[in-house]
């Protein structure tokens, strides 16, 4: 069984001292301090100072004399961000990365309504409701996010093979559909709001706090790092192509 153990020149202490080639108030290179054995000397080469081993084995380590590795790194911005220290952009553009690439996947969506009056009648609250039961109970659809900006939303997220069809009412009045996608770092930057977030935040910024922020805009499809983008088949003339950022299972113009 193999052990790590110091070198036998630091606990033999008359070895050492017969092998050292210094008074101790010379100066002696850095990698002269290395471990002696094998009768070895700091005067000889730099491969004479490297820890040896009276047995070769495959898996010894040679960490000396490494030539200089280059890693690409990421570009700063100049300009200030925020009130960010240049280690918080670090912080912050490597979770925001991690972040993106996890969600790029995903098919995520909201649904808009108009703000309700004060004293919502049955006739305000119908559309809402309606949709609201119909993505909750479709195969392949699963309602994530419940809020307001600028009108109510219901948020939901779809899955392969999903069922989900809505029929509109032509009663239903304002109601937009939105795609939602997480924002790339550099977009996110030029936000307005970034600027004032930022600032709110702690410092340092660590990884453990920009997650619990995380699972607060996870809950919430309008927060700062999402992107949305409307689709024009909610709400328009009857026979207009939905596209690509359809919803699917296709959300129609039609009389329920």
């Amino acid at each position: 069984m193999r052990r790590f153990s110091r070198s036998g020149s630091v606990h033999d202490s008359k070895t050492s001292a017969s092998h050292q080639s210094a008074p101790p108030t010379s100066y002696t290179p850095p990698l002269s301090h290395a471990p002696m054995v094998n009768g070895s000397t700091g005067g000889g080469s730099q491969h004479d100072s490297r820890p040896a081993s009276s047995t070769k084995t495959s898996s010894s380590f040679d960490f000396a004399n490494r030539p200089p590795v280059n890693y690409p790194m990421t570009a700063l911005p100049n300009s200030a961000v925020g009130n960010l220290s240049r280690t918080d952009q670090i912080v912050l553009r490597h979770f925001w990365d991690v972040k993106y690439d996890e969600n790029k996947s995903r098919d995520l969506h909201f649904l808009k309504f108009p703000f309700f009056p004060q004293s919502p009648s049955h006739q305000d609250l119908v559309p809402y409701c309606e949709i609201y039961h119909l993505v909750k109970t479709s195969p392949g659809a699963k309602i994530i996010s419940l809020g307001s900006a600028n009108g109510v939303y219901i948020g939901f997220e779809l899955f392969s093979g999903s069922q989900l069809h809505i029929d509109m009412d032509d009663s239903w009045q304002n109601i937009s559909h939105h795609r939602v996608t997480f924002k790339q770092y550099d977009k996110m930057l030029k936000d307005p709001a970034s600027d004032a977030t930022f600032k709110s935040w702690p410092k340092p910024l660590t990884i453990e706090f920009l997650e619990e922020q995380y699972q607060r805009w996870m809950l919430e499809l309008t927060s700062l790092c999402w992107d949305t983008a409307e689709v024009r088949e909610l709400g328009g003339a009857g026979g207009v192509d939905a596209g690509e950022g359809s919803i699917d299972g296709d959300l129609k113009d039609e009389m329920l």
